[in-house]
């Protein structure tokens, strides 16, 4: 029979997960909701109370031109002042620190141009601490930090960067590192970038057209995620989704880390700049002259996003015929370009699939440039409202909810 203990920590991550995507509700409802009794679900709230995770207050609805009769009802929901969550995103080229308080809801939001390619790692964790630092001291009144989540675009484990290939970076104790400079007994993860997207992306339920998610980041490199489910896809070794290095070719456009022949290669922001400049761009062109010419409808800008485009549905058809996904979402900057040629995509796809084989959906992130480190504060709020299995590993038999 599982414990007392255990059960009302099952029980108190059930009622914060239903007060989380339901909103607030009566304890009545909370109760009915959960299939407890009254006077369980009035001992949950107690315990979510103490721990400032939940707040309850008078309901002010009403039906619209009814008069209130009798006591205002008691409507229980998460406070939103309960604590704090911190995605921060470790990039090539910038570096950004996101800040979601209870409900998951964006409360800061800072970035800085930072070339990571070029500049030691030590230099690059010091420059994040002292943005994570500044972050979490403009939001000192919104609760304790509940955990930091640091993306990156590297294949990670344990907290350690395995290999940052466009950045250079290779066995890097990043959590570690962090954990010295930020707070020593703050928690903290380390994240693939692709994969903290995923989860910005799904976590608040705006992917849930499909069960199967399939992500592209288009930055410097190209870096990918899978959700199952809202859950991430990891894979035997952690390291699912890698769409980047997915052979779609044998040379590409871009001269840097990127290994020839990968999709990043041919799609990255690196190689689409590159491929820009090759057909008659200036030599000093961004992204931004990039984007700006395509909007004049420069006949240079378009053929580069044309050939671009072309090397991104080579792409998608193997990632598609591997994993049938419902939908596709293309984040990170270079992926705007998408914009301009959809159409030229979506042909392409369904050109190479096979007779009646179902395409999926293929749209770009609502969550703008900083969705990975959102998405790295999803994560540690997911992580606290998860049932904490070292808690019940004594009672697996018995995982059921107290009914009595």
């Amino acid at each position: 029979m599982a414990t007392q203990q255990s059960v009302r920590h099952v029980n108190a991550m059930c009622a914060l997960n239903v007060l989380f995507r339901e909103g607030g509700m009566s304890r009545a409802d909370l109760g009915r909701v959960l299939g407890l009794n009254r006077s369980t679900t009035g001992s949950i709230i107690a315990d979510l109370m103490a721990e400032r995770l939940v707040i309850e207050h008078e309901s002010h609805s009403r039906h619209p031109g009814t008069a209130r009769v009798g006591r205002p009802g008691i409507v229980i929901e998460i406070d939103p002042a309960g604590g704090t969550f911190i995605g921060a995103e470790l990039g090539v080229d910038r570096l950004t620190v996101v800040v979601t308080d209870m409900v998951c809801r964006q409360i800061v939001h800072r970035s800085i141009s930072f070339d990571a390619a070029h500049r030691s790692p030590e230099t690059g964790v010091r420059r994040i601490a002292e943005l994570i630092r500044s972050a979490m001291a403009s939001v000192a009144d919104r609760g304790p930090p509940r955990g930091l989540c640091v993306v990156i675009p590297a294949l990670v484990k344990d907290g350690v960067v395995c290999n940052a290939l466009t950045m250079g970076w290779r066995d890097v104790p990043l959590a570690t590192m962090l954990r010295q400079r930020v707070m020593p007994d703050l928690p903290v993860m380390v994240e693939n970038d692709a994969n903290a997207l995923a989860i910005g992306e799904t976590y608040r339920g705006t992917s849930q057209r499909s069960d199967v998610v399939a992500f592209l980041l288009i930055e410097n490199g190209v870096g990918g995620g899978i959700t199952v489910g809202g859950r991430l896809f990891r894979g035997a070794f952690g390291f699912a989704g890698e769409f980047g290095q997915l052979i779609v070719g044998r040379g590409g456009f871009s001269g840097g880390r990127q290994k020839p022949g990968h999709l990043e290669s041919y799609i990255g922001k690196d190689a689409l700049l590159a491929i820009y400049r090759r057909k008659g761009g200036s030599a000093a062109a961004t992204l931004a002259d990039l984007l700006g010419a395509l909007q004049r409808g420069d006949p240079t800008a378009r053929m580069a996003a044309s050939i671009w485009g072309r090397a991104l549905a080579r792409g998608l058809v193997q990632l598609i015929a591997v994993l049938n996904p419902g939908l596709i979402i293309l984040g990170g900057s270079g992926a705007v370009i998408f914009r301009h040629v959809a159409a030229e995509v979506t042909k392409a796809v369904h050109r190479e699939l096979l007779q009646t084989y179902p395409a999926p959906e293929i749209e770009l992130s609502t969550l703008g440039p900083e969705g990975a480190a959102f998405g790295g504060a999803c994560l540690i709020h997911q992580q606290m409202f998860s049932i904490d299995q070292s808690r019940i590993a004594q009672d697996r038999p018995a995982l059921t909810l107290l009914r009595d």
